[in-house]
This record gives structure tokens, C-alpha cells and sequence, in this order.
């Protein structure tokens, strides 16, 4: 049963914001648990995320102006006045449609409930300064150091630009930084096992919802219009799976086929599981593997509503699973997932450059493993949501050094060419393909 609410957009988004800096929650799971029980028009949710996201991905940038205008460092603060400084200053330099003033005036009272009339003076007076004197706000020049002009004015760790700048130079870092930090497009795909693109189509015309096909998978769309998934039928209908077009690319270079035993290894929540049962007409054997009850419970909540009987569940470590051999294989393992920071807004603050080893380490054994299971002359698709060589080409290298009985075959052969490398591989990145950065290839046991 919904709540009723008496709280303001802004002082649940601030609850948000203290839970994610105190309880070290997820952003998205925190936004979720704290909106979903309370009856909030679409609206209201739209800028409570907003505020949510956008907050937290400017968070260095933020930090970094706010301490300018500070007598005192801004770790000194309590958390509810250090997120109310963040969020009033988010709304005064990102958001066009939110008066300066209102911005300022709403963080006062913010503070005045969860402060005392000391930190009220403080928020009042810096935000007012930031007004008067923003024009004069300088960051460390790019000549001085190139790597903290750019990971404070586009706020993000060190490591991670760093990282970027010796794989793709400082123009695409740029460009990269750019299109993480603005808001992440809404893709789907259409069912077929429930309907078809034309009956898709007509539902959106005629809801008037602004939509176009996915640039590389016709089956796959992103809707341009603000929507309230709630209230939209073809998803609580089955007709579509929102997932971003990056996710089905892994599927086409799989190409199952009806009849087919498959495997998805990491499978939850089951976005890949359901469109290989989609593609195979729903004819055959997808065995789901996760470690993960609770994640598995969501892929089978998935399958129901999309229609799917062919997804058999199985909770297991993808390291050490055992089945007889099946004629493909999908491995889509667990890693950094820097190609999703758009999306995931806490992602570049969780993520440490430690991880990485630690994360090659697993991925390689998943796939050895996988490795095993699968049937000579059967198909093995490799694949990440990261764009980092050690997680993907260069993992990949190290497996076939080991392993003469795989083939590399050329992705070209199954996706449009530009989404494929020069070495046959899936690599795409937001700032050029418009849709996630991720990684696949698909390799052929012989």
C-alpha cells in the first residue's frame, strides 16, 4: 500500500543522498527503496532522481567549488549540510529550469530542519557567494595537470581519466566525460514472443510517445519521451524488455538457434537469458546460472512476464558449474562496468583501480570453466559492460595463449562493422556509438 507523502521533492532526495554517503548504499537501490512506497506524481520522481543522480556524479566538482567559498573544510560538515551545499549548488549550475533563488531558498530551509542556526547562516551565505562570484571560479589548468583538470571540471577519480587518457587520448576523454555526465537514454526491445515491431510502433504513435530504432539492432528502441513506467502499458503487457542496445549485441554474435541447449553464465536479472529465448522462438533449453538467489527470483519474474518457458534456473558459482556439454555459451561476467557510468551514478566512486586484478582473475576463470561445458564446434560469447583492455582483449589473448581448440571469429560477420575493431572484437563507447560502452567477441571451439 502507497504512503502518503508530506515531505518536498528535495528532502527525500537529500534522505537519498545521506543514506548513499553514510550507509554506503547503492544509489539506485537507496532511490528505489525510499520512492517506491510513496505516492509521488511522475513528475516529482523525475526531479528527485535528478537531483539523486545528478548530485552524485558531480560530487568532486561540487566538492571542489564548495570548498572555495568554505572557512572550513567540507568533511567537517555534518553529512545532511555537506548533501544540502551538493544539491543546492547541483540545482544553481545544471539545472536551467530551477530559479537561483528558489535553489538557494529551498537548501536554507533544508537547512534550518536538519541543521541549527549556524549552519543555516552557512548555507545561506555560501550559496549567495557562489551567485556573486562564480564568474571568477578557476580549475587547475590542463597544462599544469591535464589529469586533475579533467577529473575535477568533469568529476571523476583520478585513476579512471588517467586510464582513459593513455588508451584513447585527451580529445576522446573529453568527449567520453561529456557523455557520462549527461542523462542515459531509455532503450527497449521488443518481445516477439507477444508482439511484433509494427504493434509496437502504433501503441507508441498513439500514445504519442517520441521514439526511434536502435542504430545497430532494429529490434531495439530508445524512447525519447518522458514516460512513467508504471503506467506504460507494453511493459507491464511483456511486450518490451528496457535494456540498453549494448546488452543485445552479445545475443546477435551468439546467434542461438531453436532447438539449441544454452548456457547464460551470471545470468540475473535476465535481460540476455530471455531475448536467447526470444531468438530461439522459444524452442529449446536456456539454462540461467547465478549466484544469486534474490537475483535469480527477478529472472524469473522477467520470464513470466515476458512469456518465456525455455529459461531454467540454476543458482551456482559460474567458476565451478558443472553440466553436460551444450551448444553455446554466453558469458557475460562481472566487471568494472566503466562502460555504464552514465547510467550508474555512483559507479565512478565505488570503483577502485585495485579491482581490476582482482576482477581479471575471476573473469578468466569463469570463462576457462565455461571453456569446458561447451561442445566441440559449439559457440562461446565473451562479455563485459567495461571498456578496460585488461577486462577484455587482453583477458581474451591470455585465453587463447592457453587454449588452441578456440577460434577468434570476426564479429563483422554477425553485427554492423562499426561496432567491431580491427581485430574482429565488439567494442563500442558512448561518446561514438550513442549507446553503452561494452565489449564482446564470440569464440568457436574447434
Amino acid at each position: 500500500m502507497t504512503k502518503r507523502q508530506d515531505k518536498n521533492p528535495r528532502e527525500i532526495a537529500l534522505e537519498i543522498l545521506h543514506r548513499i554517503d553514510t550507509e554506503e548504499t547503492f544509489a539506485d537501490q537507496a532511490l528505489l527503496t525510499s520512492v517506491c512506497d510513496l505516492r509521488l506524481s511522475s513528475l516529482d520522481r523525475r526531479f528527485i532522481g535528478e537531483l539523486v543522480h545528478g548530485t552524485t556524479k558531480m560530487r568532486r566538482r561540487l566538492d571542489y567549488v564548495l570548498s572555495l567559498f568554505l572557512e572550513r573544510k567540507l568533511e567537517e560538515l555534518t553529512p545532511w549540510i555537506r548533501n544540502i551545499l551538493r544539491m543546492g549548488l547541483y540545482q544553481i549550475t545544471f539545472l536551467d529550469k530551477v530559479p537561483e533563488r528558489a535553489a538557494v531558498d529551498e537548501s536554507v530551509k533544508l537547512a534550518k530542519k536538519f541543521g541549527h542556526r549556524g549552519t543555516v547562516a552557512l548555507v545561506n551565505a555560501v550559496l549567495r557567494s557562489y551567485l556573486r562570484d562564480r564568474g571568477r571560479i578557476t580549475f587547475p589548468s590542463r597544462e599544469e595537470n591535464r589529469i586533475e583538470n579533467l577529473a575535477l571540471f568533469y568529476s571523476f577519480p583520478d585513476w579512471i581519466v588517467e586510464k582513459w587518457l593513455e588508451l584513447i587520448g585527451e580529445e576522446q576523454t573529453v568527449r567520453l566525460c561529456e557523455a557520462f555526465n549527461k542523462r542515459p537514454q531509455l532503450s527497449c526491445r521488443v518481445n516477439s514472443l507477444k508482439t511484433d515491431k509494427e504493434a509496437l510502433e502504433e501503441t507508441f504513435r498513439r500514445e504519442k510517445i517520441k521514439f526511434k530504432p536502435g542504430r545497430f539492432l532494429k529490434n531495439f528502441y530508445t524512447v525519447e519521451s518522458k514516460i512513467d513506467l508504471d503506467r506504460f502499458a507494453p511493459l507491464r503487457k511483456g511486450w518490451v524488455y528496457f535494456q540498453d542496445e549494448s546488452a543485445g549485441l552479445p545475443v546477435e554474435l551468439l546467434d542461438p538457434q531453436p532447438g539449441e541447449c544454452i548456457l547464460d553464465l551470471c545470468a540475473a536479472p535476465g535481460g540476455k537469458s530471455t531475448y536467447i529465448a526470444e531468438r530461439m522462438g522459444d524452442q529449446g533449453k536456456v539454462l540461467a546460472v547465478d549466484l544469486s538467489k534474490r537475483r535469480l527470483k527477478t529472472v524469473q519474474e522477467n520470464c513470466k512476464r515476458l512469456g518465456v518457458r525455455s529459461v531454467a534456473l540454476c543458482c551456482a558459482d559460474a567458476r565451478d558449474y558443472r553440466c553436460g556439454k551444450v551448444d553455446r555459451i554466453l558469458v557475460d561476467v562481472p566487471c568494472s562496468a566503466l562502460g555504464t557510468l552514465g547510467r550508474h551514478s555512483d559507479g565512478r566512486w565505488t570503483k577502485q583501480r585495485g579491482d581490476l586484478p582482482r576482477l581479471q582473475k575471476l573473469q578468466l576463470e569463469i570463462l576457462s570453466n565455461a571453456a569446458e561445458l561447451l561442445r566441440t564446434g559449439g559457440v562461446l560469447v565473451y562479455s563485459t559492460c567495461t571498456i578496460t583492455p585488461e577486462e577484455n582483449d587482453h583477458l581474451i589473448e591470455r585465453f587463447l595463449e592457453t587454449r588452441g581448440d578456440f577460434n577468434l571469429r570476426d564479429s563483422s560477420d554477425f553485427l554492423d562493422s562499426e561496432v567491431v575493431d580491427q581485430n574482429g572484437m565488439v567494442r563500442t563507447l558512448p561518446h561514438i556509438h550513442k549507446i553503452d560502452g561494452s565489449f564482446a567477441c564470440r569464440l568457436e571451439k574447434t
